[in-house]
């Protein structure tokens, strides 16, 4: 149970969310009827702003790493890592978490170590953080938080790096994650998905589960936003590995729709996971990365194909876990 409440304003806590809202309205205007130089004077004011944010999402201006590294090269390893697949709806708990005194946010939230050579630059000083341990006496975290669970290299490289570290995989019902997944590439496709050739397969949520239905396994489906919608919903082998690699105590492993059902008890097992003061975390008014597109709901039939999918994958994670979610059954 908290004790504890982290004290923050409203302005102070959007600044973890500035990004998120921008990026979002940047692919707001690229989904727009009207011109690009209607949009222009809210663009410009949003790329200067965007220049010095605290903290972002994935993109970070290429003058801030490099500034940065010149800075110091003497920088921290993660000591925790929070990952799932793509859409799993851990961007709103991975940004409350950073409202812990004890938890300092790296400079972008994706680092994308396999795309990024300079990603280190991203966390803070070693110096910076002894500082925080004296003053705070307590542990000071700071993350990886990319959603790369099948991604082996990333899996490797932090664990070379810290082989204590701590690992938090968020998982969600993988029916309910692919359309939010489809609703998700279709937002960051924009017109250029709309007028290539694949696009047609992404017009509908059922043409576009039943297309992946009709490749598996033998090809992956098409993706704009990165790993195939079926593949990505796969998590029993991608969670025994992280296990294998990290140690079974120091990973948890976590329904994303417990959160969302009542945050703060999510909130304090993460805390105490972390060896962290537990402490009751206030709520921002908007959800991290939430998509703003509406779509059509799913059809019944095409939820159904997919739990029907998606059984026997699940039964060997929750046989793996020793326990069950309430996820769809077909």
């Amino acid at each position: 149970m908290s004790s504890d409440k982290v004290v923050m304003d409203e302005r102070q806590m959007a600044n973890f969310f500035k990004s998120f809202e921008l990026s979002t309205e940047f692919r707001n205007i690229l989904h727009s009827e009207k011109p690009l130089f209607y949009h222009l004077p809210r663009l410009i004011k949003g790329t200067i702003e965007y220049q010095f944010l605290s903290y972002y999402f994935s993109y970070v201006p290429n003058w801030r790493m490099t500034v940065r590294k010149m800075i110091s090269k003497d920088r921290i390893a993660p000591n925790y890592i929070m990952t799932g697949p793509g859409k799993s709806g851990s961007s709103d708990l991975v940004s409350h978490l950073l409202f812990h005194p004890n938890v300092v946010a790296p400079l972008l939230k994706e680092p994308k170590l396999h795309r990024r050579q300079n990603w280190r630059a991203g966390f803070p000083k070693v110096k910076e953080i002894r500082k925080l341990e004296k003053k705070t006496g307590h542990p000071i975290r700071c993350g990886y938080l990319d959603p790369e669970l099948h991604n082996l290299y990333v899996m490797d490289t932090l664990h070379a790096l810290n082989p204590d570290c701590k690992v938090i995989i968020t998982l969600r019902d993988p029916v309910d994650r692919a359309y939010s997944y489809w609703k998700w590439e279709v937002f960051v496709g924009g017109k250029r998905l709309e007028q290539s050739s694949k696009g047609q397969h992404f017009r509908s949520f059922s043409d576009y589960i039943a297309r992946a239905l009709s490749l598996f396994p033998s090809i992956p489906m098409e993706s704009v936003a990165g790993m195939p919608v079926l593949e990505s919903g796969i998590y029993h082998k991608a969670v025994e590995l992280w296990i294998e690699r990290f140690g079974r105590d120091n990973v948890l492993v976590m329904d994303v729709a417990d959160y969302f059902r009542e945050r703060q008890p999510v909130l304090d097992k993460v805390q105490n996971f972390l060896e962290l003061p537990v402490m009751e975390i206030p709520e921002y008014t908007k959800k991290a990365n939430e998509n703003p597109m509406k779509l059509p709901p799913p059809d019944p039939h095409t939820l159904a194909a997919l739990a029907k999918f998606y059984q026997p994958y699940n039964q060997k994670l929750f046989e793996l876990l020793g326990t069950k979610f309430s996820w769809q059954l077909p």
